[in-house]
């Protein structure tokens, strides 16, 4: 089978090569795919840079986000034989899933829904799920409050817009330039911030009439998170999401004392079987209604995978998806 893999870090036009391997063995927990579509997000160019802190040794197979059919399941596996799911690889190990076939750890595996093609399947846990997660559990976002949304034309920022008017808040987004200001629009915000011309906190508290945000949902990091915990509501919630700035936001604990607001992570690897099957069955709901719908805004084949990386530097617009067609995999 072939894998893209890297032996080094640097960029992925330079270190990536498509390399022949052998098939991966599931272990317990776990599943040999076949992968159908992969997501390719910031953390797998990171990952090829070495800058990725949860894949920290060489060698490196990005990928961390497929859709595929389950082939061969492990002990444990929940999941039978020709089942569709979507879940993660194993890019922790090297065997990520920008190849054509890859292991398919149970926690987080779900089946795909029938209302999603494969391209909008391969990223929809890693953006939708953990949008849910954060939005409906951890911040609990009431109908009628406002949402901050950083970094909106993102693929994870785009989710929370969504979802954001879904759960039936006023969503405000910021981007830095016109292009991405029209796509939060299109994805359903409010209101836009272009960060190229507008102050973040002045124009929140502007908008709000002086309340602020009530919730934020951070996928930018670094400054945006100071300036955007300036505008932030009595009995606000912060959700840490990413760190698309290349920093993670830094929490001030005065800043959270004195200005009432609290702060926490949104992962959906950490929710509770409740909580999974509450997102399951809202997400499904919002899908057959059209209330949410996952854009791809980039379609790379599989011999493209070097480029769709490149592509994810200097603040993509939306989702890009990689195809591993069905023709170049062996049937079972």
């Amino acid at each position: 089978m072939k894998r893209w893999q890297a032996d080094e870090f640097g960029a992925p036009n330079a270190v990536l090569e498509k390399a022949e391997v052998p098939l991966p063995e599931p272990g317990p927990d776990e599943a040999r795919v076949r992968v159908l579509a992969a997501s390719v997000g910031l953390p797998d160019l990171m990952m090829v840079q070495g800058r990725y802190p949860l894949v920290s040794s060489l060698p490196v197979s990005p990928g961390q986000e497929i859709v595929g059919i389950v082939e061969q399941p492990g002990p444990g596996y929940p999941f039978p034989v020709g089942t569709r799911i979507m879940g993660n690889s194993r890019a922790d190990i090297a065997i990520g899933g920008l190849a054509e076939h890859t292991l398919s750890p149970a926690l987080g595996a779900m089946p795909a829904p029938a209302e999603l093609t494969d391209a909008q399947a391969a990223g929809f846990p890693g953006s939708y799920h953990v949008a849910h997660i954060g939005l409906a559990h951890r911040a609990a976002l009431q109908e009628g409050e406002i949402l901050l949304v950083l970094g909106g034309s993102g693929r994870t920022g785009s989710a929370a817009v969504q979802l954001g008017k879904a759960l039936g808040a006023t969503v405000i987004a910021t981007a830095r330039n016109e292009e991405k200001a029209r796509f939060c629009r299109l994805q359903g915000a409010d209101h836009v911030i272009d960060l190229s011309e507008q102050d973040l906190a002045e124009t929140v508290l502007e908008l709000s009439g002086g309340q602020g945000a009530d919730v934020i949902y951070d996928t930018v990091g670094g400054e945006a998170y100071e300036q955007a915990t300036r505008a932030v509501s009595r009995g606000g919630r912060v959700l840490l999401v990413g760190f698309a700035s290349g920093e993670w936001g830094q929490p001030d604990p005065q800043s959270i004392l004195f200005n009432d607001y609290s702060v926490s992570g949104a992962l959906a690897r950490f929710r509770s079987e409740a909580e999974r099957d509450l997102t399951r069955e809202a997400l499904s709901a919002f899908l057959r209604d059209g209330a949410v719908t996952p854009p791809v805004t980039e379609h790379y084949a599989f011999d493209d995978v070097p480029a769709a990386i490149a592509s994810r530097s200097g603040g993509a617009v939306g989702q890009a998806v990689v195809t591993i067609t069905r023709e170049s995999v062996p049937e079972l």
